[in-house]
């Protein structure tokens, strides 16, 4: 049996691979952290195949991904969720460190448990600041910009917008005049959807 066969390095990893897993759906890797998962679950499997190790406890960090990656993409937060997962990747290295006797692989167990518990709230942090933050490119990133009226008629016409012509729609009718400031609501498709711009209201004069 050579290192990498080994249940430790087999148990690394499986945490390795999880936390790129995690890292791949929580922040835009592009990639990256996907490419490595795979490449870590793949050593996994060919020293399992070689060393004929008890895998089957492996099932708990299986578990306790699958409820990390539900909460990132559901953006919330679960006390007894986030720790459920924990003690199942806990139980699973644990178990898999136990069932082929190694104290190396079950030293792995505990870190990789604390290090995943204490990384999992930032990265699901930030996850819900990049879902949740205004689109900077594309047509979502014209949405709350000013534009002028060029044209218009009824609910459709052409504003002027960054210094460039737009057709532009309205979801009601309006009488826009020539250079009415109108905001960007949204679009469909290249046309952009306006909205009449709201003006603070006047202050009233004081009495003398």
């Amino acid at each position: 049996m050579t290192a990498i066969d080994g249940p430790a390095v087999i148990l690394l990893c499986v945490t390795l691979a999880t936390v790129f897993v995690v890292v791949e759906v929580a922040l835009p890797t592009l990639g990256v952290a996907g490419t490595l998962a795979a490449a870590a679950i793949l050593l996994a499997l060919i020293g399992i195949d070689r060393s004929d190790a008890t895998w089957w406890p492996l099932a708990g960090p299986v578990i306790a991904v699958v409820v990390w990656l539900v909460l990132l993409l559901g953006r919330r937060r679960s006390r007894a969720a986030e720790m459920a997962a924990v003690s199942a990747y806990a139980a699973g290295g644990i178990g898999f460190a136990a069932a082929n006797g190694d104290w190396p692989a079950l030293a792995t167990a505990v870190v990789g448990s604390m290090v995943l518990a204490a990384a999992f709230p930032p990265l699901h942090r930030r996850t819900v600041e990049l879902l949740g933050a205004t689109a900077k490119v594309g047509m979502e990133s014209l949405a709350g910009l000013t534009a002028h009226v060029d044209q218009w008629s009824d609910r459709s016409g052409v504003v002027l917008l960054q210094g460039t012509r737009w057709n532009a729609t309205a979801d009601r009718p309006a009488r826009f005049g020539l250079g009415d400031p109108v905001t960007v609501v949204g679009h469909h498709g290249n046309t952009v959807e306006v909205a009449p711009q709201r003006t603070s209201a006047p202050s009233p004069k004081e009495e003398p």
